[in-house]
């Protein structure tokens, strides 16, 4: 059995704006500020979400923050669990890892389900990586 899970939710879709609403982007550009960094944060595509313990956690592009416990935000665990019948969750109930992480495309608001580490890896890309054969080829 693979570890690499990907779980579709075709009727489970979130705002566009969710990285906003949520507060994702304004933590990330406070965090900017606090480095006196210079522009704005260009928030890439796919952003995660999970929960360590009852912490909300986003990630996108290069950044992992904490986010506060928003309303919208406190729903995800148990809507997760509720449209897939209880089969997956992006919560531990510790301060560990979630065994899946919560996948949002803010172009269409489609969401899905990734095992950790690889949704992980997802929304933390910056450049695509292409896999090599032995001769160097693409």
């Amino acid at each position: 059995m693979t570890d690499n899970v990907l779980v579709p939710l075709p009727n489970f879709t979130l705002p566009c704006d969710l990285p906003w609403r949520v507060k994702l982007i304004d933590a990330i550009e406070g965090h900017l500020r606090k480095l006196r960094a210079r522009g704005r944060f260009l928030p890439p595509r796919f952003s995660g979400y999970y929960f360590r313990g009852e912490e909300p956690v986003g990630v996108t592009g290069s950044w992992t923050v904490t986010l506060d416990p928003e309303p919208l935000l406190n729903e995800l665990p148990c809507a997760v669990e509720r449209v897939t019948f209880g089969q997956f969750a992006i919560a531990s109930r510790s301060g560990e890892e979630p065994e899946f992480l919560l996948i949002h495309d803010r172009r269409d608001g489609s969401c899905w389900l990734w095992r950790f580490a690889y949704g992980l890896r997802f929304v933390s890309a910056v450049d695509p990586l292409f896999a090599t054969d032995e001769e160097g080829e693409a």
